[in-house]
């Protein structure tokens, strides 16, 4: 298998949610435009709907400048299936038309400015269309009369990117038990939760969200996600907007926000963040669920509820989060066996009596509810922050900020556990990059004097040669 056959079959889906404003990517979408009403014309076809025709052509743009730029593999699959295109339920519309769609696309093909392999289905499987940029429409884009190359070069590929109104994807999502997006009634409480949202996401879209890392830690986080998950995993820095999903068709299971890139990336990356150009810190609730139930039985949990010590503290993190989720014990024991715990069976005796006091929860399937639980405490959380003017970063029971805010977010995560459930939190902090930096630095008569005060000043003003850093971010 070669490496473009590999790309063409792992190639990711098409991003209808990519946009901007920004009058360059006009000027280049103009330019473009004006070149398929010639080609149209030369074969007898009228462009109808302009300002139709040039949406479409924007969205196929941005997208592929960013497969182009800003990702390992530069193909999108695209559907030409017309019922793709319906209108459906809020989650099945795509808010493009089949005919403008295609229409640019065809348009783009014969212009030179994509490469196209067409789809089709084979007695092995089959595969939707790819598309990807040619030098031709990067070369297009970066024409200096247009004045993007200006815009790359000072603030880097990502930067025309965003996100707008103009093209919007539901925010709230309900799911029924089988895992299936339902429709449902625009209540005062969905309605509210959407708001505080898009108060959120406005916030986070303002924000210079960064990973700090290395071309080779790049390389080797994008290796890690396709081994760990699926072939097409990668990372899309222009992801920034978040949705929340509830289960089992109620608006009280579930709700847990999702859609931020930086909840894509294993946890030992998080540390490298950054927020505006400064290095970020991270805290979570330590305990979480089981301290929420402790805390409806009003008694004070245990200090450290994983401390059985004939038994590997993660597996008893995992137990219990399983045993929490379960609608009975034989279920519980076998998800846990196949998760690697081997001593499953006694785990789950030790456990019952390690935290009898809330031992009626277990098996019950009451996970779903603890999320909802802890998205609400994620909303309050974000909301008290934002109060501050403070990006929050939120990776379910643990949420990022710039580590000047380190000391809000501790008194912010705290107070609102504390009026949630009466009882106060225990947060637990992650490990930053300045910490590591300073494990790092050899201690002699040159450096003992600085390291404690002038650290985060010794981190901004280093030296970055990172090529593809820079050639995302820019200056």
């Amino acid at each position: 298998m070669t490496d473009e056959t590999y790309l063409i079959k792992t190639a990711p889906q098409f991003d209808v949610h990519k946009w901007s404003d920004y009058a360059e990517v006009n000027l280049v979408v103009d330019a473009i435009f004006n070149e398929i009403k010639v080609l149209r014309n030369s074969n007898g076809i009228r462009v109808r709907n302009a300002p139709k025709l040039k949406k479409h052509l924007k969205v196929v743009v941005i997208d592929l400048w960013a497969a182009a730029k800003l990702a390992l593999n530069p193909y999108r699959a695209i559907s030409k299936n017309k019922s793709d295109y319906s209108h459906g339920s809020r989650y099945k519309q795509i808010f493009l038309s089949h005919t403008y769609f295609v229409g640019v696309i065809n348009d783009l093909r014969d212009l030179g400015y994509i490469v196209e392999k067409i789809g089709g289905r084979f007695a092995s499987g089959g595969f939707r269309t790819r598309v990807k940029a040619t030098p031709k429409l990067i070369d297009k884009i970066l024409f200096p009369d247009y004045g993007l190359n200006q815009l790359v070069s000072s603030h880097g590929n990502i930067a025309f990117i965003s996100r707008t109104n103009e093209i919007e994807s539901e925010s709230i999502i309900l799911r029924d038990s089988d895992s299936v997006n339902i429709d449902y009634d625009d209540t005062p409480t969905v309605i509210q939760m959407r708001d505080c949202l898009k108060k959120i996401n406005t916030k986070i879209a303002e924000t210079r969200i960064t990973l700090d890392i290395t071309d080779d830690q790049y390389h080797a986080l994008i290796e890690q996600l396709s081994s760990e998950r699926n072939p097409r995993a990668t990372i899309d820095f222009t992801k920034n907007q978040m949705y929340r999903v509830f289960n089992n068709s109620s608006f009280e299971d579930g709700g847990r926000f999702y859609g931020g890139w930086w909840e894509l990336i294993p946890k030992e990356y998080r540390k490298y963040i950054e927020i505006d150009r400064k290095p970020i810190v991270e805290l979570d609730y330590s305990g979480h669920h089981i301290r929420m139930l402790y805390a409806k039985e009003d008694i004070l949990p245990p200090d450290e509820p994983y401390d059985l010590a004939e038994f590997d503290r993660e597996d008893q993190k995992l137990a219990v989060l399983i045993m929490i989720n379960a609608s009975n014990e034989n279920t519980a024991i076998s998800a846990m066996r196949k998760k690697g715990i081997r001593n499953a069976k006694e785990i789950v005796e030790a456990l019952k009596i390690r935290h009898s006091a809330i031992k009626n929860y277990f098996f019950t399937g009451t996970g779903n509810h603890l999320m909802y639980k802890d998205s609400v405490l994620a909303e309050k959380v974000m909301l008290l922050m934002l109060a501050r003017g403070a990006t929050v970063l939120p990776v379910h029971d643990s949420f990022i900020v710039r580590n000047s805010y380190s000391d809000e977010l501790e008194e912010m995560m705290d107070k609102a556990f504390q009026e949630m459930f009466d009882t106060p939190a225990k947060l637990k902090p992650k490990k930053t990059v300045l910490q590591e930096i300073e494990e790092g630095l050899v201690l002699n008569e040159d450096t003992i004097d600085f390291v404690s005060d002038d650290l985060e000043e010794l981190l901004q003003g280093r030296v970055d040669n990172n090529k593809w850093y820079m050639s995302v971010w820019g200056l």
